[in-house]
């Protein structure tokens, strides 16, 4: 697709069936890269491998009212960014201003009554030409423009012999009454907040823009800041809606994890089971990390998605054991016997519930075309995370159970005068009654064991 000021081309591989299994979107896009090579007079050169056009570029934005203070400071970004082996394509959108010339009056001129829009319109009139009249042909209108010559429009030596009329009909040099400087032209002026802005930008070779963004804050943003203090950046493009969706989603997410607290502190009546119930998010989200480590998918906003409904299957898998656990304590079992009895009779769902989750997963984790390509982040973060938390609902857990309820014996112990009796004392090993039909039934006012 061409239109006036870019020219696109989308290209897809071949199917699954038919190309290479090593063959991907983004070494075709570094393949076409390397062979075109650079393009004269292109303002710039994108090949992009996204499937959702995800702007995967380094950009920053570097504000300030002064525009020559603005090419200084882009000129100093673009040097260090030239030193990363992994970056290509560096350049600003102030790169492609053309030269032209700029006409300051000198401190006299004003005196002979000629002011710098007479001057602009004078000189405009000369090489634009001015309308004299428009002449009725073939059913159209015919300007009749007046201007110098072609031969004089064409030297731009001419402009310094142009004779500019004053106010009482007289004719003056244009160098007697204005300089003239050859400078860069704006072709476009873009701010931010209301003050005048450039962008300096680099394409990425592969997945390290996220090491580049920390060895740029470590090492070059401070000495920047000393040397531009009155500049002030930030990020653009694809890496500033990233942040943004951070921040939103970890607003929602810490929303989430508070009403799911509360619903869970008003079933089980207690205020710790709710947080030994959530361990298992973070160690859901250390198996989402794994797992793209093992499949070598980098995470993506749609891990995000997956971690999220992986922490919702893991900490159902707590529920049933410790909810499992409390009706065996409510019966009259000690702590370490109602652990051991709840993990063997649980042991099989929350294994099958793990397991079935990943396995059902598994075809779209492997299935290797584009559509799949989109989705696999979050399949993998939903899958490994299911894996990774299943060994801590059924270790970590308990552990942290018996260890909160020793920890209340020992208050009880020292504060409310009941004799201390270490934890599993009771424990006569495993039970071989699993019926749940009793644990539903009449406790007939047992109290449970210490």
């Amino acid at each position: 697709m061409a239109s006036d000021r870019q020219i696109r081309a989308w290209i897809s591989l071949a199917p699954p069936e038919v190309r290479p299994e090593t063959a991907s979107v983004k070494d075709a896009a570094q393949l076409m890269r390397d062979r075109v090579g650079a393009i004269p007079d292109a303002e710039d050169i994108v090949f992009d491998a996204t499937f959702n056009d995800d702007d995967t570029r380094i950009q920053f934005a570097l504000n300030n009212r002064d525009l020559d203070r603005l090419r200084e400071a882009s000129e100093v970004v673009k040097d260090k960014l030239s030193t990363y082996s992994t970056l290509y394509d560096v350049g600003d959108n102030l790169s492609s201003a053309a030269e032209e010339i700029q006409i300051t009056m000198k401190p006299g001129a004003r005196s002979l009554g000629i002011t710098l829009a007479d001057v602009s319109n004078q000189v405009r009139q000369a090489y634009f030409g001015e309308e004299a009249q428009r002449l009725a042909r073939e059913g159209e209108d015919a300007r009749v423009m007046i201007r110098l010559s072609a031969d004089d429009r064409r030297d731009i030596d001419s402009i310094r012999n142009l004779r500019i009329r004053t106010a009482d009909r007289r004719e003056i040099p244009l160098s007697q009454v204005a300089d003239l400087e050859f400078k860069p032209g704006i072709n476009r002026i873009l701010r931010r907040e209301r003050i005048r802005s450039v962008t300096v930008f680099a394409e990425v070779v592969g997945d390290a823009r996220g090491q580049i963004m920390s060895d740029l804050d470590e090492t070059f943003w401070p000495e920047f800041e000393e040397q531009f203090p009155d500049i002030t950046r930030g990020n653009v493009g694809g890496f500033e809606d990233q942040q943004a969706f951070n921040a939103e989603i970890a607003r929602l997410f810490l929303i989430a994890i508070g009403a799911m607290y509360i619903l869970l502190a008003i079933a089980f009546k207690s205020y710790a089971q709710p947080l030994l119930l959530m361990t298992a998010i973070p160690f859901a989200f250390a198996g989402a990390v794994f797992g793209h480590m093992f499949f070598g998918v980098p995470l993506a906003l749609f891990s995000i998605f997956g971690i999220a409904a992986a922490a919702g299957v893991v900490i159902n898998d707590n529920l049933v054991l410790v909810d499992y656990v409390n009706r065996l304590r409510e019966r009259g079992e000690g702590a370490v016997q109602a652990l051991v009895d709840a993990g063997v009779s649980r042991f099989r769902p929350i294994l099958l519930t793990s397991v079935t989750t990943f396995v059902g997963i598994l075809p779209l984790i492997a299935e290797r075309s584009v559509g799949a390509q989109f989705l696999r982040p979050m399949v993998i973060s939903l899958g490994c995370a299911v894996i990774f938390a299943l060994f801590v609902s059924l270790l970590l857990v308990p552990a942290l159970y018996a260890a909160g309820t020793e920890i209340g014996r020992v208050f009880r112990w020292a504060w409310g005068g009941r004799p201390y009796r270490h934890i599993g004392e009771s424990y006569a090993g495993i039970a071989h009654d699993d019926n749940d039909a009793e644990l539903s039934g009449d406790l007939g006012g047992v109290q449970p064991a210490e």
